[in-house]
């Protein structure tokens, strides 16, 4: 009998394995331009202790390093860019475990980029989304997943070209409802630097999740990068939120089951701090740090 409840209780256990999904995001500041290197090493730690099946990063300014570095270090992952990367060139790309999932369609959609002002290659001044279409190979669900890095900065221009983006956005995911896509997420940099303020950005923001009938990650999470703060010279980092998963009620078939936060975020519990006690991770790798969901 008690050997009976034993192989019960691993075949639950596996089942549970089974199906849980963990997707994350992850702004690698700059990586590996050729202005900054990208410590790869401390990189390697915070994603084996993240352990993500899928991965959306942005700022990838060198696509061909970071595509090795994975093959070397995650080869049972497909890596995948967008072709324009805005005025920095920072592409957005989805790193995703191949053996969970396939990518059936990839495309960008220039809407967000502004394309009224083409740049190099037909590329707008800004980052485009990053749109893929996939199948989960243990169930044969499908889901697609929209990649973005929104318009950066505090100003008045910058929060009103975010709010057309947050519209943009908003239209897309009705499309794609349209099309009979049921399971979207959206993940990436919102730069959503009025979320803490409770300003008006905030309240667009609010306003484009009720209108997709989603939530954010953000909203039980208290930070999710560090920047230099208003005070440049006082030596404090300070916090704030501007990467999300925005994610509806059911996920083929699945819910919610866990989030969170990693690297130095976790580790200095999103307190203002000094760039010392954040640590490598900040110093060297990026000023974000890693969002995570859990479906199950």
């Amino acid at each position: 009998m008690k050997k009976w409840i034993f192989l019960v209780g691993i075949l639950v256990s596996s089942i549970d394995a089974f199906a849980s999904v963990k997707f994350a995001t992850y702004n690698i500041r700059h990586f590996d331009s050729s202005h900054s290197q990208t410590n790869k090493f401390e990189l390697k730690k915070i994603l084996n202790k993240l352990d993500a099946n899928f991965l959306t990063v942005q700022e990838i300014v060198n696509t061909a390093s970071f595509e090795s570095f994975f093959k070397k270090n995650y080869p049972d992952y497909q890596v995948v860019f967008s072709r324009c990367g805005g005025g920095g060139k920072q592409k957005i790309g989805f790193a995703f475990d191949r053996n969970k999932f396939q990518l059936t369609r990839l495309y960008e959609d220039a809407r967000l980029s502004d394309p009224s002002t083409l740049g190099e290659f037909g590329c707008g001044r800004l980052r485009p989304a990053l749109v893929g279409e996939f199948k989960h190979k243990e169930d044969g669900e499908r889901f697609v997943v929209i990649g973005v890095h929104l318009k950066a900065g505090g100003r008045p221009s910058s929060y009103q070209t975010r709010t057309k983006q947050y519209s943009l956005l908003s239209q897309m995911v009705k499309e794609l409802e349209l099309q009979g896509h049921q399971n979207v997420l959206l993940m990436g940099d919102f730069n959503t630097t009025g979320f803490n303020l409770n300003d008006v950005d905030f309240r667009n923001f609010s306003d484009m999740l009720v209108d997709m009938k989603m939530k954010s990650v953000a909203e039980g999470i208290k930070c999710t990068s560090y920047w230099a703060g208003e005070n440049r010279n006082d030596d404090i980092e300070e916090s704030s939120v501007l990467d999300h998963i925005l994610y509806p009620s059911r996920f083929m078939g699945m819910r919610m089951d866990s989030f969170g936060v990693h690297s130095h975020c976790h580790k200095m519990r999103c307190a203002n701090t000094s760039a010392k006690n954040l640590g490598i991770s900040y110093q060297e790798v990026t000023d974000h740090c890693p969002v995570s969901l859990t479906f199950k």
